[in-house]
């Protein structure tokens, strides 16, 4: 059975009722914000713009919800800005001092580093939301099945 996470400290947003039986006892609110998003404050979105994640199932028009981090650990999707971009890594292995990252774009190079400060670190991925649907579909002919 689904659980909602309780929520802390008062919300800057107002949660969405998604779902709501006609049993009033047993009508729930679904909020996507307090199921995907731990942080509030250190948590922003990215729209992604970029074809070539494609391998690691991220595709064009996802959002990403990205969470700022202390830590980031081995197996972690991260976003790197470089020359006013967002590049897209994932933490693959550590070998002595030296981190191996791996580049979600394949048009872009895999890293070795030896310490976190040789790059700006923007935040770990912690959800993809996929579409489903095209966003214009709704502009074309609808037949019924």
């Amino acid at each position: 059975m689904a659980h909602l996470r309780t929520l802390t400290r008062e919300l800057s947003y107002q949660p969405i009722p998604l779902y709501r039986d006609f049993n009033a006892q047993r009508s729930i609110k679904l909020d996507l914000n307090s199921l995907c998003i731990r942080k509030p404050t250190d948590t922003f979105f990215i729209h992604v713009k970029n074809p070539n994640l494609i391998a690691w199932g991220i595709e064009l028009d996802d959002l990403l919800i990205v969470e700022q981090s202390e830590q980031i650990l081995i197996n972690d999707l991260f976003v790197i800005e470089k020359n006013g971009e967002y590049k897209f890594y994932q933490f693959f292995n550590q070998i002595g001092q030296e981190k191996i990252l791996f580049s979600l774009d394949v048009a872009e190079p895999n890293l070795r580093i030896s310490d976190w400060n040789e790059v700006q670190v923007a935040g770990v991925i912690t959800n993809v939301v996929h579409q489903i649907r095209n966003r214009t579909s709704h502009h074309q002919t609808r037949y019924a099945a």
